[in-house]
């Protein structure tokens, strides 16, 4: 797979290139890929409603033509749609719903055997992940987005974990990255 290690600073909501000895890193794949899939912005589909509704559709161009141009899917999630939210019920399930739609092509081309997401608020406007990729009997990966949507006020309150069975250790929190 070999793609470059990038590292996202979940406060600043941006990502970056991690440098190892002077030369880009290409260790933790997966989880590159995962913080590419959902955090890139996948062109909206005709109906969804757009949160600037300006008609930017957003999403890269390539999305439209993916088969053809790389062999591939849609690159991204529909997570950016929900910038303007309310904290509810609806918003949490669509926020689960793209992120299993991102991360569906993954076990398609076989990346791996399954994907279990957790997705739930775990502070005042502060939505939060965690995915766990099964590639085999005792092989998985566990990772952790503890601020997937925020708005205008933030909790100090610590969060609490989110309900995912069997307990995990988490080998990547996205908060953490850059601290």
């Amino acid at each position: 797979m070999a793609d470059i290690r990038v590292v996202w600073d979940a406060d600043a909501f941006s990502g970056d290139w991690l440098l190892s000895g002077g030369a880009l890193d290409t260790t933790r794949e997966l989880v590159t890929a995962v913080a590419v899939a959902l955090f890139t912005w996948r062109t909206a589909e005709d109906d969804d409603p757009l949160p600037a509704g300006d008609g930017d559709r957003k999403g890269w161009w390539g999305d439209h033509e993916a088969v053809e141009i790389h062999g591939g899917w849609p690159i991204g999630s529909r997570l950016w749609l929900l910038v303007r939210e309310k904290q509810t019920e609806d918003t949490r399930a669509r926020a689960e719903a793209y992120i299993r739609e991102a991360l569906d092509p993954f076990v398609t081309i076989g990346l791996c055997q399954r994907v279990d997401v957790a997705v739930d608020w775990f502070a005042h406007e502060r939505l939060g992940a965690e995915i766990v990729l099964t590639r085999g009997p005792a092989d998985s990966i566990a990772v952790r987005f503890e601020s997937l949507w925020a708005e205008i006020s933030v909790s100090t309150t610590p969060p609490d974990a989110l309900a995912l069975s069997p307990q995990q250790t988490f080998d990547h929190e996205f908060a953490q990255e850059l601290a």
